[in-house]
């Protein structure tokens, strides 16, 4: 007969050293992540609290902006400015992000009346970034835009909708969300995009700013003297007056609308705006403006200047 024997005891194990071993495991995988380097844009819809307080809310068009009758006005009532306003600017953000990310990735948080938009390149945000301003100024609804570069992580998105109520949360942060809202609410006025010292260093870089002829290519220039001295260090921006004769007209137009329609206190934003554009109009080789108030905008008969 076998004779029965106990099993062995199993052998001690240290729980300090496996511990230890799995703190330091731990903190080595914590090592390898870093916060992603982007470039981010932010863009602010300008005048919305003004807007927010004169007008009522429109909820059938704002919940239902694709409709027809929002996109191309009611012809029994007079149209909503805050409707308007609010509806283009999400609008025009859509196919912004649409059409850049056919050739792109990029990440992009929308709330009331700004975004964030993150990417990888300097020339991809700029893109962007030209295409919201050109979109929204022949709408007739003015934007500013600053963009840097730095870190930017998306950590976490939550939305928990109840009857009646909800829990919405985005969870972002990073020194490039930092230094883009900063930009834009540098003191510069007018409808620009600027750009902030950390994306200033990249436009040396080809593969941030593909050099010319490459359409892709960051035309850029330097603000107005009495700008250059803001709380966020900006000395250049974006050159955006890139349009065909009738979307030149058309932007034009709509910039003297604005102008007209805006109360006194905000009239110097639609000055500094004639006056960046015209700098923008000088360096594409056509000659300066002397009445900003004027209807038409001239345009050069040699073309040969314009890239």
């Amino acid at each position: 007969m076998r004779r029965y024997l106990p099993p062995s005891p199993a052998p001690a194990v240290n729980t300090s050293t496996f511990d230890t071993r799995m703190e330091r495991g731990i903190s080595q995988a914590d090592s390898t992540l870093h916060a992603q380097r982007k470039i981010v844009m932010f863009a602010d819809l300008l005048g919305f609290a003004a807007l927010t307080e004169k007008h009522p809310l429109d909820l059938q068009s704002l919940r239902n902006p694709d409709r027809l009758d929002v996109i191309f006005g009611d012809v029994f009532k007079a149209p909503n400015p805050l409707t308007h306003a609010f509806t283009e600017f999400h609008r025009a953000i859509k196919w912004a992000l649409q059409i850049s990310q056919m050739k792109h990735a990029s990440t992009a948080i929308t709330f009331s009346d700004s975004a964030f938009i993150a990417t990888t390149l300097l020339h991809e945000a700029v893109g962007i970034a030209i295409y919201l301003m050109q979109s929204l100024l022949q709408r007739g609804v003015p934007i500013r835009i600053g963009i840097a570069s730095g870190s930017f992580e998306a950590v976490r998105f939550r939305s928990d909708i109840t009857f009646g109520g909800g829990d919405h949360a985005a969870h972002f942060l990073g020194n490039g969300v930092v230094r883009a809202h900063a930009t834009e609410s540098s003191g510069i006025k007018g409808c620009r995009i600027l750009l902030h010292p950390s994306a200033v260093t990249l436009l040396d870089d080809p593969a941030h700013n593909p050099p010319v002829p490459d359409p892709q290519h960051v035309m850029h220039l330097e603000c107005a003297a009495a700008e250059r001295h803001n709380k966020a260090g900006v000395l250049h921006e974006i050159n955006y007056w890139r349009l065909g004769p009738t979307d030149e007209r058309n932007a034009w137009r709509a910039l003297q609308d604005m102008w007209d329609e805006s109360p006194e206190m905000q009239r110097h934003h639609y000055q500094a705006t004639a006056e960046a554009i015209n700098r923008m109009r000088i360096l594409r080789g056509e000659a300066s403006m002397n009445d900003f108030r004027r209807r038409t905008i001239p345009r050069a008969s040699n073309m040969r200047h314009r890239r």
